[in-house]
Order: C-alpha cells, then structure tokens, then sequence
C-alpha cells in the first residue's frame, strides 16, 4: 500500500483529499484546547471561558476567509504565496488579542508568542494524529 501511495498519481491526490478533510476536522476539535490557553493566559481578567470561545471563532473565521482568498487566487492561475497570508493572519491575531484583551503590545505580544508556541506543540501532536488516522482509514 505504501508502495502504491508513493508510486500512483491518482492515489496520492486520493490520500491528500482524506487528509485534507480530517484536518479541518481536527481544527475543529484543537479550538477548545486553543479557547483554554487563551483562559489559562488570561486567567486575571474578567472574561469567561465562553468569551474566549467567541473570540477563537471570531479568530478562526478570519482564519478561513484569508484561506479562501489564497485558494480563489490559486484558482484563476494567480500563485501567491502562503507565508504572505501567514504573517497576515498573525498579523491579525495579535492586533485581535490587543483589542479584545486590552492589554499593551509588550505583554500582547509576549502571550501571542507563548500562545502560539503552545498551540504549535499541540498542532504537531494532532498533525500526527490525524495522518495516522488519515493513513489507517484509507
């Protein structure tokens, strides 16, 4: 099988859709543990967990839009890169979070960081997860 997903054109593009499809899954379940390093970074402040489950979706919406326009222009032949909408979106979280959480950008910016170097461990843990369950269900 290995072989054949190394080898096969048709078969690869098969495993990178199933992939591709559990991975939007697994956005989905990393948000709450995302929304509970927001709490745990914001324990001080008056919010609840609840509005920063609002703010996380509000934050992931953007998320999706800058991906749709990436997609939209890879669409009509316009190949722009990735990292520009990368930075944009990181871009956009940290003004969000100074916004949102009121705080100045030092400090913004010291738990922007924290967050996501935290998230990106536990990214890396459900990338793994979902290739082997994308590997194992194909």
């Amino acid at each position: 099988m290995i072989n054949s997903l190394i080898t096969e054109g048709k078969i690869q593009e098969q495993f990178k859709n199933q992939l591709l499809s559990f991975s939007s899954i697994a956005l989905f379940v990393l948000l709450p543990f995302f929304t509970l390093f927001l709490k745990l970074f914001y324990i001080r402040r008056k919010y609840t967990y609840v509005d920063h489950l609002v703010f996380v979706f509000h934050v992931q919406t953007v998320f999706f839009m800058l991906l749709a326009i990436y997609f939209l222009a890879e669409l009509f032949q316009f190949t722009p890169r990735l990292w520009i909408f990368a930075i944009l979106f990181l871009l956009y979280l940290l003004l969000a979070m100074h916004k949102f959480y009121e705080q100045n950008y030092f400090k913004t910016f010291i738990k922007f960081t924290l967050l996501n170097f935290t998230y990106l461990l536990i990214s890396i843990f459900g990338v793994v997860i979902v290739g082997l369950a994308s590997f194992a269900l194909f």
